[in-house]
């Protein structure tokens, strides 16, 4: 079958032998680095003491006498004094856009411990309410009804619209829950898009509804968000590039050097367009002005984000073009992403597993969120698309947290890879966190990617109990068992559903103690330093078909690195989440330094 210019184009970018660079020894680094414990995450996770850059990319690795050799008159000399350093970090599956959309300046940050209770959440929607005068949107994200004081004890309550009626009567308010898989809004914003008691549920999401049968302000899982989201404004492509600075800014300060980020036209009219095809464009501007400080790997976004049929795909395959005018070791394209199901949270309960909640009546199970009449027809459907993108040449990258989700999504790249066997196109499980051991086992032999979210399960590991049972509880992001089972995976935050500190990550892989109470859950499924650090470095640049490039420090390698305080492969177990980064290194040039170096 003849493929398309795009599809040749991301496939020879993807699969082609990466160009290697050699330097002779009278050559004079740009950048030299001594007197540093080198955490290179090469094979043997060596260490080294120093590095010598030129145009970008790693030129030496070694001890100071071999990398000196290369400082010249102009080089630029960095003395680490026995600091780490190691390869930037890869976010290997997050919303850099998004993640800034959702903080201050521009929303309101409902994180907790930034709000602990409703009133906190009241005053801080009064306060900008007054900052932006009446009729304005507001929005932010980060509640969680688990440890907002008024819910954490009662496994039904959730916030209803009335409760932000009262300090926003004028402003339509929409606040997205810490998962991103539920919005609370007010009646404004219900009124503005008119939700009634007669709005039908779309495929894949729900509208909540009082005991009188009138819409109570909660929304559940993407599909149902579009119908709020219709009404709000959309960002301008300079707000955006606003945003999109800010977004970089904050994941430099945290060593992040590379994120890998789903947008697209199926999201431009979802969430104020922050997943959108104009953040590609704002990415494409900032680009051509030398404005990136991080490497970024898109994943497309075609149809009705969050519910996307083989249609869908297929036509925003032919009529979305990427854009051709940037450096691809700067902004690629590698396929697109879907979702299979949704989250496994308190009051949501839409991860789709084999074994029901052990909520009432008992029959809970979640379901596949992509449109169609039965779960069947939503499976085949999901087939389809699978299929599909291992015909064009694309990785395809899937949202599957429940057993069953992430059974169905290995189920279709069994059949896509049995028609086409060539790529291989490391297809991506987003999240997994609940992946069998036969799946470990399919995966690994399918040549699969998985990026996993270590703090989700921290932060989970005392209320999933409650509706999950102990032993799912403990089986939750089984990483020892992927490892093991012959499976490569990457680490990231997903932020904004979590910060992006990859010290906490690392922290939470080693120990697995849950985030409040700390008793552990599921200590077999313990990671050491070393792997979870690969995972968080190296494992994201191999699902982004990128290793030949990043993610270790090696010869012919790009110079992006991240410089602690101290070091993590020595530091207390329980002290990891508090080193600090120093110094963050983007193609051989400072990108954050901080105030005390």
């Amino acid at each position: 079958m003849k493929k398309s210019l795009f599809c040749i184009l991301v496939m020879t970018v993807m699969i082609f032998p990466f160009v290697q660079f050699s330097y002779a020894q009278g050559t004079e680094a740009d950048l030299v680095i001594i007197n540093g414990k080198v955490i290179t995450v090469d094979h043997d996770f060596s260490i080294k003491q120093a590095i010598a850059v030129k145009d970008g990319w790693i030129i030496a690795v070694g001890t100071n006498g071999d990398v000196q050799k290369f400082a010249g008159k102009k080089t630029q000399v960095i003395d680490l004094k026995g600091k780490p350093i190691l390869p930037g970090v890869n976010e290997s599956h997050g919303h850099t856009a998004a993640f800034a959309s959702v903080r201050p300046p521009f929303a309101i940050d409902a994180r907790f411990p930034n709000v602990k209770s409703m009133a906190d959440i009241k005053a801080a929607v009064a306060a900008k309410v007054k900052e932006l005068g009446p009729g304005k949107w507001i929005r932010g994200r980060g509640w969680n009804t688990a440890l907002l004081e008024e819910f954490k004890n009662n496994p039904k309550g959730m916030p209803t619209r009335k409760d932000l009626d009262d300090v926003a009567p004028e402003n339509p308010v929409i606040l997205t829950d810490w998962s991103g898989h539920a919005i609370w809004a007010n009646s404004k914003a219900l009124q503005l898009a008119n939700i009634t008691r007669n709005t039908p549920d779309p495929d894949g999401g729900k509208v909540g509804k009082d005991a009188n049968g009138e819409p109570n302000g909660l929304l559940e899982e993407i599909p149902a968000f579009a119908l709020v989201m219709k009404a709000a404004p959309l960002y301008s492509v300079e707000e955006l590039k606003e945003i999109a600075l800010k977004g970089m800014q904050e994941m430099n300060l945290n060593g992040v050097t590379s994120a890998s980020e789903p947008l697209g036209p199926g999201a431009d009219q979802n969430d104020f367009g922050i997943r959108g095809s104009r953040v590609i464009e704002a990415y494409r501007q900032l680009y051509k002005e030398g404005k990136l400080t991080m490497r970024l790997q898109i994943q497309m976004l075609y149809g009705k984000y969050g519910s996307v049929t083989y249609a869908d795909v297929a036509k925003g395959y032919q009529a979305y073009k990427f854009p051709t005018d940037v450096d691809p070791f700067w902004i690629r394209c590698s396929g697109f992403k879907i979702f299979a199901d949704g989250v496994p949270l308190k009051g949501l309960y839409t991860a789709y597993m084999w074994e029901p909640y052990l909520v009432p009546p008992g029959n809970v199970y979640g379901g596949l969120v992509i449109p169609g009449a039965t779960e069947q027809a939503k499976y085949d459907e999901l087939i389809k698309m699978v299929e599909f993108g291992q015909e064009k040449g694309l990785q395809v990258q899937v949202h599957a947290i429940g057993d069953r989700a992430i059974s169905s999504f290995i189920d279709g790249v069994e059949k896509a890879t049995k028609k086409n066997p060539w790529p291989k196109l490391r297809h991506t499980i987003i999240h997994g966190d609940f992946i069998t051991r036969n799946d470990i086992k399919r995966a690994a032999r399918l040549e699969m990617a998985l990026g996993g979210m270590p703090t989700v399960h921290s932060l989970l590991a005392d209320v999933l109990p409650s509706y999950m049972g102990e032993e799912r509880t403990a089986w939750q992001l089984p990483f020892r068992s992927m490892i093991d089972g012959g499976m490569i995976i990457s680490m990231n935050a997903d932020a904004p559903s979590t910060y992006p500190d990859w010290r906490a990550g690392v922290q939470s892989a080693v120990l697995r103690e849950a985030s409040k109470s700390g008793k552990v859950a599921g200590p077999n499924e313990r990671v050491t330093r070393a792997e979870a650090i690969r995972a968080y470095t190296w494992g994201g640049a191999w699902q982004d078909h990128m290793e030949e490039v990043k993610g270790s420090i090696e010869v012919n390698k790009l110079a992006d690195f991240c410089i602690l305080d101290k070091d993590i492969l020595t530091v207390d177990e329980h002290k990891m989440k508090d080193i600090r980064v120093l110094m963050t290194i983007v193609g051989g040039k400072v990108v954050y330094k901080s105030s005390e170096n």
